[in-house]
């Protein structure tokens, strides 16, 4: 068991099974099939496109990166029925499918101890930005039934529609959420959210109870040197969120396959270590809880809340986790790793 590994299972008590590499695994990663990849990306595609397993296809033939339904496929990629050839059960054993899996799993607990520290009388709505199918919030909100907690994902992706409706009609949930289309950049657009959600459930929410913020901070301020889209959406959310309630969100670190991801992958992310994602959310006015990298140090999770988090019974002693310091590589020195 790895030092993190460690801290997420017994210091905050997370039940689920967390993924990490073995030293010697990780050093191969790291010195030669990183360099294999970023050195040859294109022929690393093609490698990857032979293969006839479904994450494969969705990510090397439709390039479809980061989306819902390429997630979906790296969280049951271990399922017997879905593992695919060998070429798409090595993608999935790779460490950034493995982060992906870890990040799932925390951001589960980090909503549920969001959920678990709130009035249970009062109705409660959750906000995924980003939210895809809604799946990892929705089989949390499924164990909280009697807390009359609700929710809607903002998504742009028109598609995720109908997945949300079969995800809440999987899990019990019909009537408890929906699909806003659109995004979160200022505060009109939380409120627009609250608005709806008052109107389609009538209930009369007193301000968002958490939002879930997963794989989208990379795809914001894409090219800037600053964090004006990503510090501007966390404000508008802060000031729409109720005075005890909570933010979950993760932003993926500098790593070393970038060149692969650009060159092989056409995927362009903005990439930020655990400082700065820190000081961006407490600068938006939140109060950190947690951040910590998952496993793999691949990313970053974060669990806010807007004012003291004192009431928040999360098991570590030391609550307020200040993000230890990582190897901050700027993106020009990151895209020379495997030159």
């Amino acid at each position: 068991m790895t030092t993190l590994t460690k801290t997420w299972n017994e210091g905050y008590e997370v039940a689920a099974s967390l993924e990490a590499d073995a030293l010697p695994r990780r050093l191969v990663n790291t010195h030669v099939i990183a360099r294999i990849l970023n050195t040859f990306p294109r022929a690393a595609a093609r490698f990857f496109a032979r293969s006839r397993g479904e994450l494969a296809r969705l990510l090397f033939v439709e390039g479809e990166g980061g989306s819902n339904r390429v997630l979906r496929e790296c969280y049951r990629a271990l399922e017997p029925e879905h593992r695919g050839d060998w070429i798409n059960r090595l993608l999935a054993q790779t460490p950034a499918i493995k982060a992906a899996r870890n990040r799932r799993k925390i951001a589960q607990w980090m909503l549920g101890a969001c959920l678990d520290a709130l009035p249970p009388e009062k109705p409660k709505l959750v906000m995924a930005i980003g939210g895809g199918d809604g799946s990892l919030e929705a089989e949390v909100i499924a164990q909280f039934a009697e807390r009359n907690v609700y929710y809607c994902g903002v998504d742009k992706d028109e598609r995720v529609g109908p997945e949300n409706e079969r995800v809440l009609q999987e899990t019990g949930l019909v009537g408890r959420g929906f699909t806003h289309p659109g995004t979160i950049a200022r505060q009109s657009d939380v409120e627009e959210v609250l608005d709806e959600a008052n109107r389609r459930f009538g209930v009369e929410f007193d301000g968002l109870s958490v939002t879930v913020c997963q794989g989208i901070a990379e795809y914001l301020d894409i090219g800037s040197e600053t964090n004006e889209t990503l510090g501007g959406m966390l404000a508008a959310v802060h000031a729409c969120t109720r005075t005890e309630g909570g933010l979950v969100i993760s932003q993926t670190d500098f790593h070393d396959r970038i060149p692969f991801l650009e060159n092989g992958l056409s995927l362009y992310m903005r990439l930020r270590d655990t400082d700065e994602i820190a000081r961006v959310i407490e600068e938006a006015g939140w109060r950190l809880a947690v951040c910590e990298h998952e496993p793999m140090r691949l990313i970053t999770m974060c669990l806010a809340a807007k004012t003291d988090v004192r009431h928040w019974r999360l098991s570590e002693e030391n609550f307020l986790k200040r993000p230890h310091q990582s190897r901050r590589r700027s993106p020009a020195a990151s895209r020379r790793i495997a030159s």
